[in-house]
């Protein structure tokens, strides 16, 4: 091997040839939801009528400014409401019908990502079903 690629060869072995340390990745925060925006903060949970489009509300920081991924679910699963983009900070979400138990809550889960170790989930207030008006 000739002397200039023995040398790197070293250097990089060592760690040396790279661009200097890397700073520990800090986790992204939530500072405001997950919740429909404008629901007040209820101790019984929300309640809204089906077939209602709910504007969410989450604000996450990042004090990395690592680009973040959303991916939001609901639980139960069924009956389904419909998220109009479960990868966007702040999607809508159509409310489901009623489920069997009308004491039954939905919560909303949103997963937030920085792709450098950080994930967290937040969770919405529990949103109960109104059957919709005649």
């Amino acid at each position: 091997m000739p002397r200039s690629h023995s040398f790197m060869f070293v250097l990089l072995a060592l760690g040396l040839g790279s661009a200097g340390c890397s700073a520990p990745n800090h986790q992204p925060v939530i500072l405001a939801g997950p919740r429909p925006l404008g629901s007040p903060s209820t101790p019984g949970g929300l309640k809204f009528e089906e077939g209602t489009v709910i504007q969410l509300q989450l604000e996450v920081r990042d004090d990395d400014n690592d680009e973040i991924f959303y991916r939001w679910s609901q639980q139960p699963p069924n009956p389904a409401g419909t998220f109009s983009d479960s990868h966007i900070a702040t999607p809508t979400w159509t409310v489901p019908t009623p489920p069997d138990d009308p004491n039954q809550a939905i919560l909303l889960y949103v997963e937030v990502e920085d792709h450098n170790g950080g994930v967290l989930l937040g969770q919405s207030p529990n949103i109960y079903v109104l059957p919709k008006q005649q």
